[in-house]
C-alpha cells in the first residue's frame, strides 16, 4: 500500500514534469545557410581521388602514395579522427544506464536503545557486496544533442584528415614539378656554360694570334663567369628542393640521404574542367569539414539550453548482506530504487551565459561556412585563371626561343661572312639562354596550375 508522503511526491513529480513540458521547445533543427551560388552545371563533374596520375607519371604515383602512407601531418590529421570518435563513444554512454560494482565492510556498536537483543552495547561487523544502476533519462534531448554535436565533430575530423590528404598530395604534386623544372634549367644552363667555354676559348685563341681582340675575349669570359655562377644556386635549389619533398612522402633522416628518382620523360600535360559545379565544390572536404562543425554548433545550442529544464535521474542498488548481528542471519538480499528529479531555479544567469555563448559560436561557425565556401569558388576561378595564362606565357615564350635560335644561326653565319662581331653572336647566345630558363619556368607554371585545379575543385573527396 502506497503512502500518503509517497502519493504526494508522486503527485508534484508529475506537475513538475507537466509544467516543465508546458515551459520547453523541442530541440532546433538545423536549417543549411542561404548561399548565393552560381547556376548548376549542366554536365556534373566528377574528380577520381588519384587524381594525380592523370600526368601520367609513375615515379610522382609513386611519391604521393608515399605521402598519403608515411607523412607526419597526415598521421596526426588520423589521430584527431581518433580522438573525436572517442568523443562520440564518451557523449553515446550517457544514452545508457551506468553499472557499478560496489563493496563495503565495517563496524558498528550500538549505545542507544534501539537494537534488540545482545545487539545493544556490543560492537557488530557487517559487509555488503552488490551493484549500482544509474541512469538519466534524456527527457528533453539534452543528452541526445551532445551526441549529435560529437557525432558531427568526427564527420568534420575525417573531412579535416581528407583536406589535409588533399593538400598534401598537391604539395607533392607541385614540389615535384618545381624539382622538375630545376633540373631542367640546371642542364641548361650546364649546356650555356659548355658553350661559352667552347666560345671564350675560341676568342683566346683569336686574340693570341692577332686575328681577335682582347674585348671579345674578356666579354666572352665575363658570360662565362657571370653564367657559371648561376650553377651553384640552381644547384642548392636542386638540393633544398629534394630534401623537401623527401620530407614530405615520409622519408626517415637516414633515407635522406639518397636521391629522389625523377621520370626519364617530361609529364604528359592533361586537360583540366573549363567549367565550375557548385556542386562538386560543396563538397570540398574543408567545406564540408565547416559545415559539420555549424551543423554541431546548432547541436551545441540545443543541448545547453535542454539545461534550463529537470533532468530525472533513475537509481537502484541491489546485492547481499553479511553481518554478525544476531538478529540478522545468512546472506540476505537487499535493494533500494528511487529516482530525482532536479531543475535549476537560480543560477545568476550561468546558463543563459552558456546559452549566449553557443549561439555566438554558432554564428561564428555559420560565417566560416560561407567564407570557407567563397573561398573554394575564389580558388578554382583563380586555378582557372592561372591555367590559361600559363597556357599563353609558354606558347609566347615558345616562340621566343624558335625566334632566338633562328636569330643566332643568322647571326652565325653574318659573322663567317664577315659581316657581324663576335660580340653579336655572343648577345644573341646569352638571349637563348635566357629565354630558354624562362621556358622551363612557364612549363612548370603549366603544370602547377593545373595541380591548383584538382586541388581546389576538391580533388574527389
Amino acid at each position: 500500500m502506497i503512502s500518503k508522503r509517497a502519493r504526494a511526491g508522486a503527485v508534484v513529480l508529475c506537475g513538475l514534469l507537466g509544467l516543465s513540458a508546458c515551459a520547453t521547445h523541442p530541440p532546433q533543427p538545423y536549417v543549411a545557410p542561404t548561399l548565393d551560388l552560381p547556376p548548376p552545371s549542366l554536365t556534373p563533374l566528377s574528380v577520381d581521388r588519384q587524381w594525380w596520375r592523370v600526368f601520367a607519371d609513375p615515379v610522382l604515383d609513386s611519391l604521393v602514395d608515399d605521402a598519403l602512407a608515411y607523412n607526419l601531418d597526415l598521421a596526426k590529421a588520423a589521430a584527431n579522427v581518433e580522438v573525436a570518435r572517442s568523443n562520440v563513444m564518451a557523449a553515446n554512454a550517457l544514452l545508457s544506464p551506468r553499472v557499478d560494482g560496489l563493496a563495503k565492510a565495517g563496524v558498528t556498536r550500538r549505545q542507544l536503545n534501539v537494537a534488540t537483543g545482545n545487539d545493544l552495547n556490543t560492537t557488530t561487523g557487517s559487509a555488503a557486496a552488490g551493484a549500482a544502476v544509474s541512469w538519466e533519462i534524456d527527457l528533453w534531448g539534452r543528452i541526445g544533442q551532445m551526441n549529435e554535436a560529437a557525432l558531427r565533430r568526427l564527420a568534420a575530423s575525417e573531412h579535416t584528415r581528407n583536406a589535409t590528404a588533399l593538400s598534401l598530395s598537391s604539395a607533392v604534386v607541385e614540389t615535384y614539378f618545381q624539382l622538375l623544372s630545376l633540373d631542367a634549367k640546371l642542364r641548361i644552363t650546364q649546356a650555356g656554360r659548355d658553350n661559352l667555354r667552347a666560345v671564350t676559348a675560341l676568342e683566346r685563341r683569336r686574340w693570341q694570334g692577332g686575328v681577335g681582340t682582347e674585348l671579345a675575349y674578356r666579354r666572352s669570359a665575363a658570360e662565362l663567369a657571370a653564367t657559371e655562377s648561376a650553377i651553384p644556386l640552381v644547384e642548392a635549389a636542386v638540393t633544398k628542393t629534394e630534401f623537401a619533398l623527401q620530407l614530405m612522402v615520409g622519408r626517415t633522416p637516414r633515407q635522406m640521404s639518397g636521391r629522389l628518382p625523377r621520370a626519364s620523360f617530361m609529364p604528359r600535360l592533361p586537360d583540366t574542367p573549363r567549367e565550375v559545379d557548385p556542386a562538386l565544390l560543396l563538397r570540398r572536404p574543408d567545406v564540408a569539414s565547416a559545415e559539420q562543425l555549424l551543423i554541431a554548433s546548432n547541436a551545441d545550442v540545443n543541448a545547453v539550453r535542454a539545461e534550463r529544464y529537470p533532468r530525472l535521474n533513475v537509481s537502484s542498488l541491489v546485492g547481499l548482506l553479511a553481518t554478525s548481528s544476531n538478529v540478522i542471519s545468512g546472506f540476505p538480499l537487499f535493494f533500494d530504487i528511487g529516482g530525482d528529479l532536479a531543475m535549476p531555479l537560480y543560477d545568476a544567469g550561468l546558463i543563459q551565459s552558456k546559452i549566449d555563448g553557443a549561439e555566438a559560436r554558432r554564428t561564428q561557425a555559420e560565417a566560416h561556412f560561407e567564407y570557407t565556401v567563397a573561398l573554394a569558388f575564389r580558388e578554382t576561378y583563380e586555378a582557372m585563371a592561372m591555367r590559361d595564362a600559363s597556357d599563353r606565357q609558354f606558347e609566347a615564350i615558345e616562340s621566343e626561343v624558335k625566334l632566338r635560335k633562328q636569330s643566332l644561326e643568322l647571326t652565325e653565319k653574318s659573322y663567317a661572312a664577315g659581316q657581324s662581331t663576335k660580340f653579336e653572336v655572343l648577345y644573341e647566345t646569352v638571349k637563348v639562354l635566357d629565354a630558354q630558363l624562362s621556358l622551363a619556368d612557364a612549363r612548370q607554371s603549366q603544370f602547377v596550375a593545373r595541380s591548383q585545379i584538382y586541388k581546389a575543385l576538391g580533388g574527389g573527396f
